[in-house]
């Protein structure tokens, strides 16, 4: 009983850090691939921001755009969703498998229809 309330404990812990890491700051995207073509520049000037809550906005000049995010500790996935985007937000919807991540910097991949999206996110 002891070491599954250790484990618990545990894995909350390493579920706040995350959640910390990734709601303190603004984010960009520095790199973005659509099946291997590099589509970066669609997001020069926007700034992400996830909140504690589950929403999370991408900005451009005075223009907020609000989505929602999901992350899973367990399965090192993120899902995120703004659902009234156009391009190139909406380019950012789905279920992302993260492939490396620090406190500043995280790279996903998605698999789609056409290929494989990679996204690269810095924090500001």
């Amino acid at each position: 009983f002891i070491s599954m309330s250790c484990k618990k404990a545990i894995e909350k812990k390493a579920k706040d850090m995350i959640m910390d890491a990734n709601t303190n700051g603004e984010w960009i995207v520095e790199q973005y691939f659509e099946n291997g073509n590099n589509a970066s520049s669609q997001f020069l000037n926007y700034s992400f921001r996830f909140y504690e809550n589950g929403t999370l906005t991408g900005t451009i000049g005075n223009t907020a755009t609000n989505g929602t995010w999901v992350p899973n500790t367990t399965e090192y996935t993120i899902v995120t969703e703004f659902p009234t985007a156009t391009d190139p937000l909406k380019k950012l919807n789905g279920l992302w498998k993260i492939k490396d991540s620090y406190w500043d910097f995280v790279k996903a991949e998605r698999a789609t229809a056409n290929g494989t999206d990679v996204l690269m996110l810095r924090k500001k």
